[in-house]
């Protein structure tokens, strides 16, 4: 700024010698002719006094015209037409909005600027470095978990409460139970589950601890259904025998029910799961236990609590994942901005495609835009002081125009000089 107000005042003085040469100039030569009768007549005196005399006349002219357009001239009791920048703040502001509007931001301009600066692939050669497809992921992690953290956990939660709640509402559970028994059941799945099950109750059969409970328990029920008899018997040698008779026989049903798909043991399980299905798709006091059952889910404190536990078990994880540094998603984000680049930049079509959707966003956005910038650029100088922007933009093109003054000093002595000239000519052809 200094700098500028600097130049400006050289500029200036520059300018005001000029005018001051060709004054002093077009005075001596009056002085000269005046005081000097044998000169008065003499043509290099005339030529020199109508130059000096035009260069002035052209040097006031030009600092009448450039000063008027910044101060009011005479200051005090300013004539129409000076002061031209402050005086005319909102036409000014008014028409250089327009201009930035129409040459700048119309649809076609935008959509030229796009086209020809290919955003897409520029924008893919930037990601293809690791170093800026890092720094974009640090920022968009960071940004991520400054809105996780500004998110009050209270109206999450009530949303995520709301939500699961109006979906279990909305949600056919008798239909579901009823789809997916049916899908079960037409494949057979069921009879695996049952495999599964006679498998486990095998395990289970198979061991010790089973045993042994199976004999405690034929010793307490003779102890209290036979107490006489069992004081005569081996109650205990009876019992360990008897347990591992019903283990046996418990387990050669299993295995034969395990090993015979038509076993009768397979066919009961097939019509009780089969009536159970018949049950849950026409039985009206079925549909009313499965929709008390939902009613019960929904209000069930239990639910909420394990909502609420879940939102702030990923809350806390997703916190920890993206604050990280060079982290699990840091990582991964920048990986995926790599590929990305990549792709921009070696794919003509993804390329040209990310290009013709910006144009068309760019196009939507130009009028909004234009609107917005446009009405700012106005508002702005608007805001302005009117005496402050004249000096402002004084100040940075005022210099320029003190060459102009200079420029009518100089212009301005050369036409006297070939007024003169041509005054001359007349004079010396005319008989």
């Amino acid at each position: 700024m200094h700098d500028k107000h600097s130049q400006l005042k050289r500029a200036k003085q520059n300018a005001l010698i000029c005018l001051l040469i060709a004054a002093g100039v077009f005075v001596s030569a009056i002085v000269t002719q005046v005081y000097v009768p044998s000169l008065a007549s003499a043509k290099w005196l005339g030529l020199i006094k109508m130059a000096s005399e035009a260069a002035l006349v052209g040097g006031l002219a030009d600092w009448f015209a450039v000063t008027a357009l910044f101060k009011p001239i005479p200051a005090r009791y300013p004539i129409p037409h000076t002061n031209i920048v402050a005086s005319n703040k909102k036409v000014i502001a008014q028409n250089l909005s327009q201009f930035v509007k129409e040459k700048f931001f119309h649809a076609s301009a935008i959509e030229t600027l796009i086209a020809s600066s290919q955003p897409a692939k520029g924008a893919g050669r930037w990601l293809e470095d690791p170093q800026h497809a890092k720094k974009l992921s640090r920022f968009l992690c960071d940004a991520l978990a400054g809105i996780l953290r500004l998110v009050d956990d209270k109206p999450v939660k009530a949303f995520i409460g709301k939500t699961a709640e109006k979906g279990i509402n909305q949600l056919d559970l008798q239909q579901l139970i009823a789809t997916v028994l049916s899908s079960i059941t037409r494949e057979r799945h069921h009879q695996l589950v049952l495999d599964k099950l006679l498998g486990n109750v095998a395990k289970l059969m198979g061991e010790p601890e089973t045993q042994e409970y199976i004999a405690a328990t034929l010793i307490d029920w003779l102890k209290t259904e036979h107490n006489r008899l069992e004081k005569l018997l081996p109650s205990t040698w009876l019992s360990e025998r008897g347990a591992l008779i019903a283990v046996k026989a418990v387990s050669r049903v299993l295995d034969d029910v395990y090993a015979d798909d038509a076993h009768p043991l397979r066919h009961a399980f097939d019509e009780q799961v089969n009536d159970f299905l018949h049950e849950v798709q026409t039985s009206d006091s079925m549909a009313q236990r499965i929709n008390n059952y939902k009613e019960q889910l929904v209000h069930d404190p239990a639910l909420k609590a394990f909502l609420n536990k879940s939102w702030v078990s990923l809350h806390g994880r997703m916190l920890e994942s993206l604050t990280a540094e060079s982290g699990k998603a840091e990582t991964k984000v920048t990986h995926w901005l790599n590929e990305l680049g990549h792709s921009l930049t070696t794919d003509e079509r993804l390329s040209s495609a990310f290009d013709r959707h910006i144009g068309e966003a760019g196009k939507y956005m130009a009028p909004e835009l234009a609107d917005f910038l446009t009405k700012h650029i106005e508002d702005t100088i608007n805001s302005w002081d009117e005496n402050e922007m004249a000096e402002q933009i004084e100040l940075n093109i005022g210099r320029d125009l003190q060459k102009v003054r200079i420029n009518g000093t100089l212009v301005g002595g050369l036409i006297g000089a070939l007024l003169f000239g041509l005054e001359q000519i007349i004079a010396f052809t005319s008989p």
